[in-house]
């Protein structure tokens, strides 16, 4: 048997013609193809954009859930060695806020606050939003708080917080009543979204104690007659009373005078009010003359004695003549004559009197008083810090 003759490929391969019909059916294969890819990549993309849309729906559902559970679980703001949730927390701020409303409410756009929207979205100043401003004052409110009911610790001061606890519970019971809400209700309403049953008992009885320590302090605090008596002598025209005669004349000018035209009419002002004291010197009568140089449309008011002043003290009378009513060298009768110079007028005034009533003795025990409650809570708060977590 012989071998047989190995062929090369030129000599197997048969070349094969390319036809009209055979360049369709390759253009249909590719558009398949093409149409297949394209439906895949779309299948994956829907995939993709149905699992963002289930996070997302799950996001929105869980999300009042987390932060309810993080406002009422983890720690907002620590005051001293005090720790508070948000949750706890909003019950100080939201008591702020709304005595601010109480006292302001009325006025409140006044103030650039709109209480129909959301605080935090107002500005206060420029790096501080309304809802930061009460916080901080929350703040405070709670420094005062913790000294106070350390303090009452360590001095052994025991209360019983049930009888103030009840009366609270009472008021929230009427003005739940009256709002036709429920306790529960009412307490999201003025505390917080957060705001329960348990978590405000806790901070009114926190309060209630902490008070009950203050009033202790408050009754304990004593002003003597000679501290009074000192404080008098310290600063007398802080307390004095003054009588005095005083008649002002505008300078006369046009509207749209210039200076020269002001100072000129300034120095016919200050001619006749020399004049005045001159017939005053003579022995004429201070109010008479206040009616015959003041302006026409002014005389009422110097008509039955309308010139005199009573019973003033320094900070009610014009800063421009108050200082020399309230020098100690002033005696009865004294006259003088004074110039301002931003309003374009003078003023002639004659002392009558200096006097201290005994009455403003009960002002001197109140500011003393004060300024030693002052000292005594801002020495109690002065080591404690607080931190925002």
């Amino acid at each position: 048997m012989g071998k047989k003759e190995k062929k090369t490929p030129e000599a197997t391969e048969e070349k094969k013609v390319v036809t009209r019909y055979d360049r369709k059916m390759e253009e249909r294969r590719k558009a398949a193809e093409k149409a297949r890819r394209e439906e895949k990549r779309f299948r994956i993309g829907s995939v993709i954009v149905a699992v963002l849309v289930i996070i997302f729906l799950a996001y929105s559902v869980l999300r009042p859930v987390v932060e309810k559970y993080t406002a009422t679980h983890d720690l907002y703001i620590t005051v001293g060695d005090y720790e508070f949730t948000q949750q706890e927390f909003d019950f100080y701020t939201y008591t702020v806020y709304n005595e601010w409303l109480e006292s302001y409410g009325t006025y409140a756009s006044l103030f650039g606050l709109d209480t129909s929207t959301d605080i935090s979205r107002q500005e206060y100043t420029d790096d501080m939003t309304w809802k930061d401003y009460f916080e901080l004052e929350a703040v405070e409110m709670l420094i005062q708080y913790a000294a106070l009911t350390d303090a009452a610790g360590e001095a052994g001061f025991e209360y019983e917080t049930d009888t103030d606890y009840d009366s609270f519970l009472e008021s929230v019971t009427e003005a739940a009543e009256e709002n036709d809400m429920t306790v529960a209700a009412y307490y999201k309403e003025a505390y917080g979204q957060y705001a329960t049953a348990e978590v405000v008992e806790e901070q009114v009885r926190f309060c209630s104690y902490a008070s009950a320590y203050y009033s202790e302090i408050y009754d304990g605090i004593e002003v003597t007659d000679a501290e009074i008596v000192e404080e008098y002598q310290a600063d007398p025209s802080a307390y004095d009373y003054v009588d005095y005669r005083v008649f002002t004349l505008a300078a006369e000018y046009e509207d749209d005078a210039d200076e020269d035209a002001i100072a000129a009419a300034m120095e016919e002002a200050k001619a006749l009010v020399e004049e005045f004291v001159e017939r005053l010197d003579d022995g004429e009568d201070f109010n008479e003359l206040c009616l015959e140089y003041c302006a026409e449309d002014e005389a009422s008011g110097y008509e039955d004695d309308g010139s005199l002043s009573e019973g003033l003290r320094y900070s009610g009378v014009s800063s421009l003549y108050a200082d020399w009513l309230f020098d100690d060298s002033r005696t009865s009768g004294d006259v003088e004559i004074f110039e301002d110079e931003d309003s374009y007028y003078y003023a002639v005034v004659i002392f009558v009197s200096r006097y201290y009533d005994t009455e403003i003795n009960d002002e001197i025990y109140d500011n003393l008083f004060e300024e030693k409650l002052s000292a005594y809570l801002e020495e109690l708060t002065a080591d404690y810090s607080y931190s925002f977590s």
